[in-house]
This record gives structure tokens, sequence and C-alpha cells, in this order.
């Protein structure tokens, strides 16, 4: 004869064996340290990264097992998991937490960029990572999902956490450092949930994530491709995001010299021609450094004025002739120079938490090309891009609490802005 067990006991037995059984095939809630939706060069995928096994996430309402994207290694023990997201998707669920879905047209785009907490010997420079108030990501981040964007553009620059925090120093006292996990959590993985939340990411590479930096962990996690633990690449393939009316073409320009020290201008030369055969709609080249800026180098804080490695590229190539605007960061500040000749608008946004260089003094000519209008913004925040109507963007500078600080208009390849002060529009 069968024992006759209440009922409420048999079910708290096999609950019981199913949260403590190996055959257990996906991870528990509380696995999960990061998860975002980002585009890549094969479409659109969910990435997670979490402590034990891939978790199975819904997408349209189907269970789907997230497959292994990297292993747990000594210095990064987390699992990073993928999940491809079919085209037209409109619902995606982990842990029951709904995540961003793509859309066909983004009306409204975030850009921001270099949000990384400095904390580098080299440079002699400690930001207080523990106040945040001078390391504001966080606040950013939060103004950023609060902005309801479409899809967010992050130019680059998530680790800044180089060397340890001097002794006695209680601003960044007890920060991690170093190229491991717990950097990448205390940067970015961590404080960017909000940004995670907000909407679909394409994401570039930044000069901090060179094969002399972060490149172990900005492969694992972060790029485009399918991920393989072998050698850093000094540069990747550029690449390109399809929407409805628009195109963004991705460059990975972060090192300007090969191993070798010769000029990467003659491979840059070829990806604009690669880019010039592949967009077809009106287009924003994004890349990490600036094509055509004057600032503070990120590495140094000196003044500089060029990057002579993308004019030569330019030179020898041209720009990609469906080319509306270029996006880049690197230089710490915000901001937008209009030029005479054609040549497309240069935005600049890379304000987003990590220490900001000083003023810095606009020349008349980048590359031999005259600056019609410039707009410099030295304050924390990011950039939002919105959709007036085809080819037209209105260009709005936020500030960390996601207040618009200056305004300006992109049609076709020309920018104006808003002068403050009369309301009025500035015509060059």
């Amino acid at each position: 004869m069968q024992p006759n067990f209440p009922r409420s006991l048999t079910l708290l037995a096999t609950l019981l064996f199913l949260l403590t059984s190996p055959l257990r095939a996906y991870a528990t809630d509380t696995d999960v340290i990061a998860a975002w939706v980002q585009y890549t060069v094969d479409g659109v995928e969910a990435r997670a990264v979490v402590q034990d096994r891939c978790p199975a996430i819904r997408i349209d309402g189907r269970s789907v097992g997230m497959v292994e994207r990297a292993a747990p290694t000594a210095a990064h023990p987390s699992t990073v998991c993928t999940a491809k997201l079919p085209r037209g998707v409109r619902s995606v669920r982990l842990n029951g937490e709904r995540m961003p879905v793509p859309v066909e047209q983004p009306k409204r785009i975030v850009v921001m960029g270099d949000t990384g907490c400095r904390l580098s010997k080299k440079h002699g420079l400690y930001q207080q990572c523990n106040n945040g108030s001078l390391w504001p990501f966080a606040q950013v981040a939060k103004s950023v999902e609060a902005a309801a964007p479409d899809l967010i553009l992050y130019t680059g620059d998530y680790i800044y956490r180089e060397d340890p925090c001097l002794e006695g120093d209680t601003g960044c006292a007890n920060s991690p450092h170093g190229q491991n996990q717990e950097t990448w959590e205390a940067d970015w993985l961590l404080p960017a949930q909000p940004v995670h939340r907000a909407a679909p990411l394409v994401l570039i590479r930044g000069n901090h994530e060179v094969c002399s930096r972060a490149w172990k962990g900005w492969f694992r996690y972060l790029d485009a491709r399918p991920y393989s633990a072998g050698e850093c690449e000094v540069t990747t393939a550029p690449w390109v995001v399809t929407f409805k009316s628009m195109q963004i073409g991705v460059m990975d320009v972060t090192s300007t010299n090969d191993g070798n020290g010769n000029s990467l201008a003659p491979v840059y030369a070829e990806q604009l021609r690669q880019l010039n055969d592949e967009l077809y709609k009106p287009a924003w080249i994004a890349s990490h450094r600036p094509f055509f800026a004057s600032g503070a180098d990120d590495d140094t804080g000196l003044l500089t004025i060029h990057t002579k490695q993308l004019h030569d590229a330019v030179r020898e190539a041209g720009v990609p002739r469906e080319t509306r605007l270029f996006v880049s960061a690197h230089i710490h500040l915000a901001g937008v120079l209009n030029f005479d000749q054609g040549r497309p608008p240069q935005l600049i946004v890379a304000n987003g938490g990590t220490q900001l260089v000083p003023q810095v003094d606009v020349p008349a000519k980048i590359d031999g090309v005259a600056i019609q209008l410039h707009k410099i913004i030295y304050q924390y925040g990011f950039v939002t891009m919105s959709s007036k109507r085809r080819d037209r963007w209105s260009i709005s500078f936020n500030d960390r609490e996601g207040r618009g600080l200056e305004r300006c208009l992109l049609s076709g390849k020309r920018v104006r802005c808003t002068d403050r002060r009369s309301g009025h529009h500035r015509h060059h």
C-alpha cells in the first residue's frame, strides 16, 4: 500500500528536489549580475552576465535557453550568455524583468560615452569614485533611462580604474582596479543597469579597451562579434546597423598605429571604402576617436589638435557619400563642430562620468577645412537626438539630471544651433 502523504508535503518535496537537483538547467534570479540588449554584426542579441549556468529567457512568451558566450576564468569568474532575438520581436523577459526591444526606426537616440572612474598613477589622477557628485555616472545612467530612448549609442571607454586608489584617499577607498570582473562591475556592469533597461545598445570600443588595457573584458562582454579567447585584435572590421530610414556605420579606430608603430591610416582608408559600399541610406559614422576634433588627449591630458592617421585615411578614401554626421567621444566634453566644404559635422559626446577636460580653444580649421560653427559643453551629461522628420534631427545637450543645456538642429549635413540669449538660430 502506498503511504498517503498530504498533498502539500508532496508538492514541497518536489519543489525541494527541483531546487537542489544537479539537473537544474538554468540560473535562479539571484545569479544575474547584469543583462542588456545590443546590436551585433549578426542582428540583435540579449546578453547576460551570470554567476552560474546560463538562464532561460522568454522571447515573445516562449522560453529559450541562453547559450554560453564566454566561460568563467580566474579574472572573470562569471559566465557570459547570449540569445539571438528575431526580427520583429515584441517582448523579452529575463527572470520576469522586461528587457528593451529594438524598433524599426528609432525616433529618439541617446548618445553617451566615457563613463568610467579614472584611477591612474600614470596621470596622477584619482577620481572620487565613491562620490556620486564627482563621479556622476550613476546619475547620468538614471537620467538616460528617464529620457526613454529607442536606441543608445555608446561611444566607448568603459574602464578607467587602472591603478589602486592611493592610501588614505577616502574618495576612492576600497575601489577595485585592473583587468578583472570586479572592475568591470564597478565601472560598467552595475552602474549602467538603468542604461541597460532603457533601450538596445550600439556599443563602440574605446581606447581604454585596446590591447594594452581592458581588451579582454571588451571582447568577453561587449564586442559585436562571436567571442574568441585568443589574441587581442588591434582593430576590428567595420559593421553597419540598418534601420528603416537611416544607418549607423561603426568603426573601431581606437588605435592609431599597429603593434610595430606603423600608421593604421591605410587600414582605416580601406574601412571607409568598405562603408562607402555598404551605406545606402542617410548614415552616421560612429567611432571612439573623433575624425575631426580638437581638445585634450585622453591619455596625456595635454592639449592636442587632431588625429593625423584618421585625416590621412579620409584624404586617401574620402568620406562615405551617405555620411550625415560623425559621432565620437574621447575628448572629455560634449560638443558639435560644423564644417565648410561639405564635410559632415562632428558630434562629440564624452562627458558621461570620467573626469572632464579643462576648457580648450577651438581652432579656425581642422585638416584644412574651416569650422563654421562650434558648440562646446563642459558639463557632465549626455546627448539626445530626436528625429524631426527624415534626415532632420534635433540635438539636445543635457546635463547629468537630464535637463537641456543647449539645442542644435542637424539637417542633412548641416548643423545650426540656438543662441540661448536671443532664442534665434545661428546660420552659417
